[in-house]
């Protein structure tokens, strides 16, 4: 950190302290495929649906792990890091994620155990149990929390599904601290396949801190290896892009989002079938 300009380290300070007024243990995307789309996710159906719907892990018909990484304004303290492994039986899909986010004097890291499963041809609904803790240096030591989520899809019609995701309804607390809140949130949105290279994606978000915001992605399969993406969103407002590639049984993903103040936010995902 003392190597940081003095511009970077106010910056670093307020985001933390943000942070941390806010509570920790908010719903944090994961995977460069949705990142490159805004976040607009709640309806997609991958991998990395254990952090956006867990229902969308519905889909998945091979055992597959993955690992992502997103460097947060090209801040390395503001370092976001997930990893995820998805089982799918025929009882449903099992699926244990973890995750990590800031530096030495403050950070957070969260692991969770989902499952989700099918009802049907048109639905399905996830589940997701998690405990995390959060350390603010020496000073202020660290707390636990434990964290639910629940999401459904419902396909519309074969080309077009409904996403709805719930972040820690209620909003549960940490322990031992009466006053600090567990954010929760509400999004709920479209994934809409035009044709078999188009997808479009729309959401909209509601959580207890801030105004509603909306996203907007669209992914274009250029061909079977390569995938082009790109996205928009407000509150806070930033566009985004990326790119996938899709070789056998691996997938790498590759994106940044641009905020008009804070600049670049690169994302890289990896996952592997097995």
């Amino acid at each position: 950190m003392k190597h940081l300009p003095i511009t970077l380290l106010v910056i670093v300070t307020m985001i933390m302290l943000h942070a941390s007024l806010k509570a920790a243990g908010e719903n944090r995307p994961a995977g460069a495929r949705s990142a490159a789309m805004a976040n607009a996710s709640v309806a997609l159906q991958d991998l990395w649906s254990a952090f956006n719907n867990q229902a969308g892990l519905t889909a998945l018909t091979d055992p597959v792990a993955g690992i992502f990484a997103e460097n947060r304004f090209l801040i390395k303290e503001l370092g976001f890091r997930a990893g995820v492994m998805a089982l799918p039986a025929k009882a449903g899909t099992l699926a244990v994620s973890f995750s990590h986010f800031g530096y030495s004097a403050y950070n957070e890291w969260e692991t969770g155990l989902a499952f989700a499963r099918k009802f049907g041809k048109n639905f399905s609904a996830g589940l997701q149990l998690s405990y995390g803790r959060v350390s603010m240096g020496e000073n202020y030591g660290q707390r636990g929390y434990t964290a639910f989520e629940a999401g459904m899809q419902v396909s519309v019609i074969p080309e077009l599904l409904l996403g709805v995701h719930v972040h820690n309804p209620g909003s549960p607390r940490f322990s031992g601290l009466p006053a600090g809140q567990i954010p929760a949130a509400f999004r709920m949105g479209l994934a809409w396949e035009v044709n078999p290279a188009i997808t479009l994606t729309a959401e909209t978000e509601k959580d207890i801190s801030h105004k509603p915001g909306v996203r907007a992605g669209l992914e274009y399969r250029f061909n079977t290896l390569l995938h082009l993406r790109c996205g928009i969103s407000t509150n806070p407002a930033s566009n985004s892009f990326g790119i996938g590639i899709v070789k056998d049984l691996m997938i790498i993903d590759l994106s940044s989002s641009w905020h008009p103040v804070l600049g670049f936010s690169p994302q890289a995902s990896f996952a592997i079938k097995f």
